[in-house]
């Protein structure tokens, strides 16, 4: 098809061919202009499709054009509610699709009345509220998926005995649905009710079974389900999904010998379910090519198959792996058996699976090496190979080689030993690179500098150690990284400017990206792998099940950095988390940091940073978590900002800082003594008692109990001190009579106030000495 590079607007010379009958500018590139208006004079117009290009705004009104049979203006960016009035008049229309466009409000119910329509395709879209009343009776296809539709389904679509396909899936669709009332539709080869607020009752007589329609597809995914419909008779049924309901006990016989003419289903579906497992004398059919079981809670044998992909994860299997499983997976692309329980060596006949793209025995107890075959050959069609928390010991054996293919290696979690193979080098592809929580030592791994797509880099608690400088690559290296995580290592020396100043990732800040997508691989059969990784995020450990594409983090606590933050942390405008704790950084914080105007998280604690908190941290409004405690920060904490809205833990430690949310809210700032290098330093010293005061302050209670003690006690003692107290008193004041009224006002009281009495002149005492 030739490509228009122009607009088509009202003055094309297209609307001059008023006996035009066909148009189909399907898959040309019209810059997201608009569909013109003026169709409606071309009245003798029959077929009209604009699918798959750039149009934007809304829909035109074909009222004009009465001949229509075929509207298809699919895979667009049209927008906006879509009148009824639009399609009214359109008598003759066989065949209209929306598909796949932005459009909202209510379905246009003329669709519903149009006599000759037998195929609707309005899903992928934005529409809501409750399908309309309408007369469909020679409707064969209706398509309604990834809509906002709601209410219960109207039963008149149960009756329209022409229908072929009934697709409803991914809407708000609610009530209960009879799955026995299908068996008058004895047409109907799909239908999909998955992925909505439906409760399906699968029971059905026995008198229905033998007129029950032979389907092709059966979607009652998250359909509350408890029990397995009776689709014995299904010969021709080719797609099973019965995921996310309720199902238990184990898998019958029958599901293996149903579709395919009796050679079995093609795509099976039973994950996130309640099934314990196989029942005995089961026999896995050879075409089978999907088979997904994950999120159940089967154990026993893990199930052998020939299916191109195969998904056990998230179960109870516990054995370990049969040396001859890698004959069994010749032909499959993807295989996981993560989150299990399973044990052992992991077989090197794994590295028969010449066609897996994907490789996941994430989360289970494997032990031994890892099969070096899985480096050498493997790795030229492995896309993603997850060995992520097991036991496996020794060194990364083999050489990865010239044509590797990796874009996700995870050997994180485990025992593994010796230095990153430098082949690694060979795998131009790879996005992401975790081999955290490992005994794994050596440099900073410059010489990846090459993996230009490389997204995640996770060394963390690992002991690598020295400094991080690549020297004369930064400015090329890792153009696309977005997550850095080097903590608990015992990485040293300065943090080099250009580490912040070229990650183009963290660096592109300005308006959020509209793209939320995560990191994940599509497999050649349609499926996905997703990426996930553990990290520290405000102060916390959490895993991200999906790596959004826009999340961004820094991570270089717990090492042994020195020096100063350089202000080229500010270039950072896309950041969401970053975290220099634990380390022996000096100096100031960067006022740069307020230019990091995504951030969420920052942690900067147990350094040695001195001065002031910067008042452009106050810029910071998307932070919600704040720690700089212990270190050697001095001044108020910047008032009237969202700075005192943290807890007084988040600036603890620092002797020098004052002002609400710490209790100190008045204290002047008091110096930290220098160190040898003239640098303010917080050191052990200062959590050491110092026994000069201790020693001073246990003498004077000592003495002051020598010498009140006896006044409180001794008559003898108190008449003495009287007499001494008056003689000062009388030479301070030099008025013999005012001495003379006090001292009878004080005899006065007896000896029974003794006590009292002493106490009133040892106040005089000390108030005129």
């Amino acid at each position: 098809m030739e490509t228009i590079s122009g607009g088509l607007n009202d003055s094309s010379s297209l609307f001059g061919l008023k006996f035009l009958e066909k148009l189909n500018l399907a898959y040309n590139c019209f810059n997201f202009t608009r569909i013109p208006s003026r169709f409606g004079i071309l009245t003798n117009l029959r077929y009209l499709n604009l699918s798959a290009n750039n149009f934007s705004g809304p829909i035109p009104s074909f009222q004009g054009s009465k001949n229509l049979t075929y509207i298809d203006v699919s895979q667009n960016s049209l927008t906006g509610p879509v009148p009824s009035i639009y399609f009214e008049g359109l008598s003759n229309l066989v065949y209209i699709n929306l598909g796949s466009n932005s459009f909202n409000g209510s379905i246009p119910s003329s669709l519903f009345s149009c006599p000759s329509l037998q195929t609707i395709w309005i899903n992928n879209n934005r529409f809501s509220g409750f399908l309309p009343n309408g007369s469909l009776s020679p409707l064969v296809s209706l398509h309604l998926s990834s809509n906002k539709l709601q209410g219960p389904i109207p039963s008149y679509l149960f009756g329209i005995q022409s229908l072929r396909d009934l697709s409803l899936s991914f809407n708000n669709f609610s009530g209960t649905i009879q799955l026995e009332s299908i068996h008058r539709l004895q047409n109907l080869t799909l239908l999909d009710l998955s992925h909505n607020s439906l409760s399906v009752d699968a029971s059905i007589s026995n008198s229905s079974l033998p007129s029950f329609p032979q389907l092709r597809r059966l979607g009652l995914a998250s359909c509350k389900l408890q029990k397995f419909p009776p689709l014995m008779n299904q010969s021709l049924l080719h797609d099973l999904d019965l995921s996310d309901n309720q199902i238990s006990g184990v898998i019958p016989n029958w599901i293996w010998n149903i579709g395919g003419g009796g050679g079995g289903v093609a795509i099976l579906n039973l994950s996130c379910n309640l099934l314990v497992g196989l029942q005995p004398e089961y026999l896995i059919p050879s075409q089978l090519r999907v088979l997904d079981l994950h999120s159940n809670q089967l154990c026993g044998e893990i199930p052998l198959s020939f299916a191109s992909y195969v998904d056990y994860s998230r179960n109870n299997f516990s054995s370990s792996l049969s040396t001859e499983i890698g004959n069994r997976i010749t032909r499959a692309s993807f295989f996981s058996l993560s989150h299990n329980k399973l044990s052992g060596p992991i077989p090197p006949s794994i590295c028969n699976g010449s066609y897996l793209e994907v490789l996941d025995l994430s989360n289970n107890r494997f032990s031994g090496t890892i099969p070096q075959c899985l480096i050498d050959t493997c790795t030229t069609t492995l896309k993603i190979l997850n060995l992520r928390n097991n036991n496996l010991i020794g060194n990364i054996t083999g050489t990865f080689p010239k044509d590797c293919a990796l874009r996700t290696l995870d050997l994180s979690e485990n025992l593994l030993e010796g230095q990153v193979p430098k082949s690694l080098a060979n795998c131009a592809n790879e996005e992401v690179l975790n081999l955290g929580n490992n005994n794994i030592n050596g440099n900073f791994p410059c010489f990846l500098a090459n993996l230009s797509n490389l997204r995640v880099l996770v060394l963390r608690s690992n002991k690598f150690h020295g400094n991080i400088h690549c020297r004369g690559i930064y400015n090329n290296i890792w153009p696309k990284l977005q997550i850095i995580c080097l903590t608990f290592n015992n990485f040293s020396g300065t943090l080099p400017p250009k580490i912040f100043s070229q990650r183009k990732a963290m660096i592109d800040g300005g308006n959020p990206p509209s793209d939320l997508n995560h990191l994940r691989f599509e497999t050649t059969i349609g499926t996905y792998y997703e990426d996930t990784m553990t990290l520290v995020n405000k102060g916390l450990e959490m895993e991200l099940v999906k790596i959004l594409t826009i999340f961004t983090a820094l991570d270089f606590s717990s090492n042994r950095f020195k020096g100063e933050i350089p202000d080229t942390v500010g270039y950072m405008k896309s950041l969401y988390v970053l975290n220099l704790s634990h380390n022996a950084l000096t100096g100031s914080i960067p006022s740069s940091l307020g230019n990091l105007s995504r951030l969420e998280s920052l942690d900067l604690s147990w350094n040695k940073l001195g001065g002031s908190i910067p008042v452009t941290l106050a810029s910071l409004t998307f932070l919600s978590f704040l720690n700089v405690a212990y270190n050697q920060l001095v001044g108020m904490i910047p008032s009237g900002t969202q700075l005192q809205s943290f807890s007084g833990a988040s600036y603890e430690g620092n002797k020098g800082l004052w002002g609400p949310p710490l209790n100190t809210c008045c204290k002047e700032a008091e110096p930290a003594p220098p160190t040898l290098d003239g640098m303010q330093s917080y050191t052990e010293v200062d959590d050491e008692i110092n026994w000069v005061y201790v020693i001073a302050t246990l003498g004077y209670t000592v003495g002051f109990g020598v010498i009140v003690g006896p006044l409180l006690y001794s008559k003898r003692w108190r008449q003495c001190y009287y007499k001494l107290v008056d003689r000062v008193i009388a030479r301070i004041l030099h008025h013999r009579e005012q001495q003379s009224r006090k001292y009878d006002f004080l005899t006065s009281f007896g000896d029974f106030h003794a006590p009292l009495k002493g106490k009133f002149n040892l106040f005089f005492l000390s108030c005129f000495v």
